[in-house]
This record gives structure tokens, C-alpha cells and sequence, in this order.
């Protein structure tokens, strides 16, 4: 009998300590609620990066890719209101400019068997042909007839002008000095960047030889610069300017 009293009063004694122990601590008064919402100071919490779509392993040196698709297209432009400025062998070109002008600055047409001053040119197509300066430097020109029917090449206007090689790395060149914009013969490739931008679109030629187009307006991709440039001598190879 004393032994079972005893056991008891063990018994309470433990329940006491156990019921003391467990009563300290504090209820989680915030136990099964959501954290409160906290606005971020970084202003780039909330902005998607872009997926870089191109995998050009050179372009990324001189202008963000991020911004280019996977046919190295982005909607770069430079706009309804950009103003050409084009200077080459001495004189000041303009486009779309007529031949009529042409002569007036200057420039003879260099007439071959395939391209005379009275040629047809057909409805919507364009003729090539060469002028030459005093001074025996020459440019490739462009023609276009914008009406439905033939033309002579004479009535069609200029709309674009091709300086097919740079004379300061050609020698012997029929080709002598432009300035397109702040880009000219001797210019680099960031120089490029820095007057023009980044392009609208660029185009691998090959390992060491890429073209940037310039379009002005989403809607015509005919009206552009191009620039033609050379990744192991850092220059500019070609260079051409359109407006239709």
C-alpha cells in the first residue's frame, strides 16, 4: 500500500514538472499566416532581361545582341526624319538626286554595252551603272524605275550610291574618299557604332567580314545604309546608301 501511495505521488510530481516546462513557452500568435508583402527598392526586381536569340560570337563586342532575333534582326531604326549626309571625292551627293543633277555636280555616266543613257529600264526594276569625276574617281549608282511602265534610264531617278572599295586599304582603286554620316574611309569599327548605332540588322559574310544595315522605318527595308567591314583589320570595306 505505501509503495502504490508512493508511485502516486511520483507520478504527480512529474506531471507538474512536464505542465510547468511546456506553460514557458510563448504561443506563435503568427503561426499559419502568410509573410507580409515587402516592396523591393531594386528597380530591376520587376523587369524581364531578354533572351540573347542570336548566337554571334563577335557582335556582342561592339553593341548589346540581346536586342536581335534569331535572323539578327532588332526594331532599330533610323527613323522617318533621319537626314543623309554623304560627301565623296570632293563633292556633296544627295538621294534621291536625278541625272540631269548628276552632270551639273560634275559626274560623267560611264556608258557600256549592256547600260546607254537611253537603256529602258522595266516597271518597278533598277539599272547599275558607273559615274566618273574629274578627277577619274568613280561611283556605282543605281537607277530605279518607280512607274508602271518603261523608262529611260535618264528619267528614272538616282536612289542610291555604292563605294565598292575602300581606297585607303585597296590600292589602285578607281574608288576615292566618302564620308557617310561621320563614317568614312577611315573609320573603325566602333567608329561605325558611335555615328550610326547599332544596326537594324547584321549579316556574317563570312569568318571575318560582316555588312550592318541601317534601315530607316519598319516599313521599307529598301531605305538603309550598309556598311560593309572587316573584323581583322578593324575597317570599313564597302559602303553603300539608299533612299527610295
Amino acid at each position: 500500500m505505501f509503495m502504490k501511495k508512493r508511485l502516486f505521488v511520483i507520478g504527480i510530481v512529474i506531471v507538474c514538472l512536464v505542465t510547468c516546462l511546456t506553460g514557458c513557452s510563448v504561443f506563435d500568435a503568427d503561426y499559419g499566416k502568410s509573410e507580409p508583402e515587402t516592396t523591393s527598392e531594386n528597380p530591376l526586381v520587376n523587369v524581364t532581361v531578354p533572351e540573347i536569340m542570336s548566337d554571334d560570337e563577335n557582335m556582342p563586342t561592339y553593341f548589346d545582341i540581346s536586342l536581335y532575333d534569331e535572323e539578327n534582326y532588332a526594331d532599330i531604326y533610323l527613323g522617318d526624319d533621319y537626314e543623309y549626309r554623304i560627301t565623296y571625292s570632293g563633292s556633296v551627293l544627295n538621294l534621291p538626286v536625278t541625272y540631269k543633277q548628276m552632270v551639273k555636280d560634275g559626274w560623267e555616266l560611264i556608258e557600256t554595252d549592256e547600260v546607254k543613257l537611253d537603256s529602258q529600264i522595266m516597271a518597278r526594276r533598277s539599272a547599275e551603272v558607273q559615274f566618273k569625276d574629274s578627277f577619274g574617281k568613280e561611283i556605282k549608282a543605281v537607277f530605279y524605275n518607280k512607274s508602271n511602265s518603261s523608262e529611260e534610264l535618264i528619267s528614272c531617278p538616282i536612289v542610291k550610291f555604292i563605294v565598292a572599295e575602300n581606297s585607303l586599304y585597296k590600292k589602285g582603286t578607281v574608288y576615292g574618299q566618302f564620308w557617310i554620316n561621320g563614317v568614312s574611309n577611315e573609320s573603325a569599327i566602333t567608329d561605325v557604332i558611335e555615328y550610326l548605332g547599332a544596326p537594324s540588322h547584321f549579316y556574317a559574310v563570312n569568318k571575318n567580314s560582316y555588312y550592318l544595315d541601317y534601315f530607316l522605318t519598319e516599313r521599307d527595308k529598301r531605305s538603309k545604309i550598309r556598311i560593309y567591314i572587316n573584323l581583322a583589320n578593324d575597317c570599313v570595306t564597302r559602303a553603300e546608301v539608299s533612299l527610295y
